[in-house]
């Protein structure tokens, strides 16, 4: 087990990719089916998307508690977990140190329910999620979306400081986001999910347009 889980890259898959990202995944399925052993493992932790967003319109309009929300929002990834694997075929697991190669989707409520390990905010919302997931497991994370990366006075960063990224505020990461990084000394690369080759550049380690966040200061 233990070689499995070292040799495994968290992918968080955001909803603003739900037209595309089915695609990405058969497309990723298909490049580890064309390889031999050993097959990396891939956990995908799905974004909130549009089911998030209702529970956040829920929780500004019927004044629901952040507590509520909290738990709603995680189920919303389940909802878009759901959704990934009936259009891709992707299987779906519910504990994040199962033993096994190749893509699966981290369908996370049960999880976080037995640990709980992070704040009930909209600021703490599934990139802070997959980076806690990362740190469990010791493993590589890429965020991948529906830009090019981190944008500031409208270019791309290629490498960025989580730090850096601190003081900048509102971008296309969670907020707490560099927080957790810097604490856990754990780098992220944002990537477009729009271009899968990019994805699966980033997964191998290979240069690729997008912005590496730098946690480790």
């Amino acid at each position: 087990m233990s070689s499995i889980v070292q040799s495994c890259t968290v992918i968080k898959v955001g909803g603003s990719l739900m037209e595309t990202a089915p695609e990405l995944l058969i497309y990723l399925q298909k490049h580890l089916d064309s390889k031999g052993p050993p097959v990396p493992r891939l956990l995908i932790i799905p974004g909130g998307g549009i089911f998030a967003d209702g529970v956040r319109k829920v929780h500004e309009n019927k004044g629901i508690s952040d507590e509520a929300a909290h738990w709603m929002a995680i189920l919303g990834m389940e909802q878009y977990a759901y959704y990934l694997a009936d259009k891709s075929g992707t299987r779906t697991t519910e504990d994040m140190y199962e033993p096994v190669a190749g893509i699966s989707i981290l369908m996370p409520y049960r999880l976080l329910r037995k640990w709980d390990p992070l704040p009930h905010s909209w600021n703490v919302t599934s990139d802070c999620i997959a980076a806690w997931v990362a740190s469990m497991l010791g493993a590589r994370m890429i965020k991948v979306t529906d830009v090019d990366g981190v944008i500031i006075n409208g270019k791309t960063e290629n490498v960025l400081n989580a730090v850096e990224l601190q003081k900048i505020g509102k971008s296309c990461v969670d907020s707490v986001l560099p927080e957790l990084l810097i604490k856990d000394g754990r780098d992220c690369i944002v990537v477009n999910g729009k271009y899968p080759e990019r994805v699966l550049a980033a997964i191998e380690q290979k240069a690729v347009r997008g912005t590496l966040i730098k946690g480790n200061i």
